[in-house]
């Protein structure tokens, strides 16, 4: 009824893989597993960070119309040159390139983009107000619409 290392289940449950070669049975008669603990933390980081982009999606898509969302996502599209070149795909998956990552707008900034979260975007108010997608922003425009887009260094 326990698993020692395993984030795979509750720990009142049985791992779903303590009865395979994986599978131990500990001194008191309680099953377990035996996966390596870089294993377990890969798969744990991997499921925290899908948590933490649902969060982050959700937060969005509540905080929003339907058609401010849509609006959004086109003037990020436009942000890192989307609206102009088509990804490229490989192996089934779609790639894009962005050769610009910045959205120039009136100094008093633009209502729909300062909704967004401060992870998503980096602004410069000067003479305008000037938004720039960060490494979270890319990737939250690559979920929205489906394809990994690889940023500008």
């Amino acid at each position: 009824m326990r698993c020692d290392c395993c984030p795979l289940s509750d720990p009142e449950d049985v791992c779903p893989e303590a009865e395979g070669h994986l599978g131990l049975v500990h001194k008191d008669g309680v099953l377990g597993c035996k996966h390596p603990r870089s294993w377990v933390e890969k798969r744990s980081d991997a499921y925290d960070t899908h948590l933490g982009e649902m969060g982050l999606d959700m937060g969005i898509e509540m905080s929003m119309t339907r058609d401010e969302l849509s609006r959004v996502i086109e003037i990020c599209k436009h942000m890192v040159g989307l609206d102009n070149e088509r990804p490229y795909h490989r192996h089934g998956k779609a790639f894009y390139k962005a050769y610009r990552n910045y959205y120039t707008d009136v100094p008093g900034g633009n209502r729909l983009l300062d909704k967004l979260p401060n992870e998503l975007l980096r602004v410069e108010r000067d003479r305008g107000t000037e938004y720039h997608l960060t490494r979270v922003g890319l990737d939250w425009l690559g979920r929205q619409l489906h394809i990994t887009i690889i940023g500008r260094r």
